[in-house]
């Protein structure tokens, strides 16, 4: 039973969940069966654990019917139909979060019913509540659609002979709703694409775009996911990205957190390949857009502030320099990570910082006092061990850390193939500059323009580089 369907929904449950549930288990609208109702007390007991020994069939049911032997269909039956009650609970919980939709159906049922006064009251109550909040992420749109529909069915059934603005409404709000769906999911296959080898048609995205570009004025979420699709599409026209930009810093306070969130992640996804590509002015568009992201909680998840964010607004800090800021932000976001990554993070990107400031004595004390707490710091430690031992001359330790770190790679079979070879690959490339052999020198430094995936590629420049007359006095 422990495998169930129904243990399974209901390891999901939080205590208010299961409050909710109960009651709603109890009410006869619902379910006549009392035996359910025992059923879900007992089972609620041994939540969110549910220990073997305890939800065993057997077990249960003689709990449920002491005096009855077992009955192996019969408890099948109160599984199936709990879990059918706890479906039907979890779209009953879904559909009264959505009030303007429920006000709607409710007014569906008034304009079937004939009563006016009701619908007069309702419709005016809900039109002013949409008016207030506005469009806030991409369901409002449904909402307003559905809002007119009704106010146009309510027309029709007046039965009077005139022109009837609402029926206009409803078209409109309708075709608001397809091409905001519509550029949000091309935008996310476009997105999907750029990542794996997906094959998706994007049908109709020429006929929407031309019909978009050719409105003097279009509604601003619409225009933002317009701007992003044109940007993700078409990334050389940068006035795209502009334009984007600009409609993020008018319009994001009146959007939600989730869809902010999804907006953020779309333009910085943007800035990164630019600045691969070298445009160093977008690392700054990056950091301000984390920036902003952050302050406005729009890229937290949840309650937390994920820790490869935490990491990357760092890395940009230190690529501008910006090391004072940088200290400041990590000791400052470090409390806002998850609790069993917040020390490790802040140390390892504290060790991070004073790398760049040529501090190893710092980069050492705070290296120290990682715990591990995930793979990518027990990796990321080590490459910058082995950068910092390059950058105090420790030759010895360095060469010794390099064999021990390239052996635990190739062994561990817990790292992924792409973090595996991120690390072997600054490994071999660092160990053959080290060899500082003349007749291989040039090829290189064209492995470490190159080679993919790498990590710390401009550090390996750098160092050739620096290498370079060394090796040219061996030739």
């Amino acid at each position: 039973m422990e495998k169930s369907k129904l243990i399974e929904l209901l390891q999901t449950f939080s205590a208010t969940d299961f409050r909710r549930f109960r009651d709603f288990v109890a009410s006869p609208y619902y379910n006549k069966n009392e035996d359910l109702i025992s059923f879900l007390s007992y089972l609620e007991q041994y939540a969110p654990e549910f220990p073997k020994d305890k939800i065993q069939k057997e077990a249960v049911f003689q709990a449920l019917f002491p005096k009855e032997p077992f009955d192996k269909m019969q408890m099948a039956h109160l599984m199936n139909y709990l879990l059918r009650l706890g479906e039907q609970f979890l779209a009953i919980e879904r559909y009264q979060n959505e009030e303007t939709l429920a006000n709607c159906h409710t007014l569906d049922q008034f304009v079937e019913r004939k009563l006016d006064k009701h619908y007069n009251y309702l419709f005016k109550k809900t039109q002013q509540s949409l008016e207030k909040t506005g469009v806030s992420d991409g369901e409002d749109y449904y909402y307003q659609y559905q809002l007119a529909r009704v106010e146009s069915d309510h027309f029709i059934s007046q039965q009077v002979r005139a022109f009837d603005p609402s029926l206009q409404k409803a078209s409109e709000e309708l075709d608001k709703f397809y091409f905001f769906h519509k550029l949000k999911y091309s935008c996310e296959m476009l997105n999907r694409q750029a990542i794996i080898a997906a094959d998706y048609h994007l049908t109709f995205m020429e006929e929407v775009k031309s019909y978009l570009l050719d409105r003097e004025k279009v509604d601003p979420l619409i225009d933002i996911y317009l701007m992003i699709y044109l940007s993700i599409s078409k990334p050389e026209e940068e006035q795209h990205f502009e334009k984007l930009m600009k409609l993020i810093d008018q319009q994001a306070e009146q959007l939600n957190r989730k869809t902010r969130r999804e907006i953020y992640l779309y333009a910085l996804n943007y800035c990164a390949p630019k600045i691969r590509q070298g445009r160093k002015e977008y690392i700054s568009i990056m950091l301000d857009l984390y920036i902003d992201g952050i302050q406005t909680r729009s890229l937290f998840d949840e309650e937390h502030l994920s820790h490869w964010t935490y990491t990357n607004v760092v890395k940009l800090a230190l690529r501008l320099q910006r090391y004072e800021w940088g200290e400041n932000f990590i000791r400052e976001y470090a409390d806002s990570l998850p609790s069993k990554l917040a020390e490790d993070a802040k140390h390892f990107n504290l060790a991070e910082l004073y790398f760049h400031k040529k501090d190893y004595d710092q980069v050492l004390t705070h290296l120290n006092q990682l715990h591990f707490s995930d793979l990518h710091y027990h990796l990321g430690t080590r490459i910058i061990l082995l950068k910092t031992y390059y950058e105090q001359d420790a030759e010895e330790p360095l060469l010794s850390l390099l064999a021990s770190f390239s052996i635990y790679l190739r062994r561990n079979k817990k790292i992924s193939v792409t973090a595996k070879k991120t690390c072997l690959n600054f490994c071999n490339l660092l160990t053959q500059i080290l060899r500082r052999n003349p007749s291989k020198w040039e090829k290189i430094g064209q492995d470490i323009r190159q080679t993919q995936p790498l990590a710390e590629r401009a550090w390996l420049n750098q160092v050739w580089q620096r290498e370079a007359k060394f090796v040219e006095s061996r030739r």
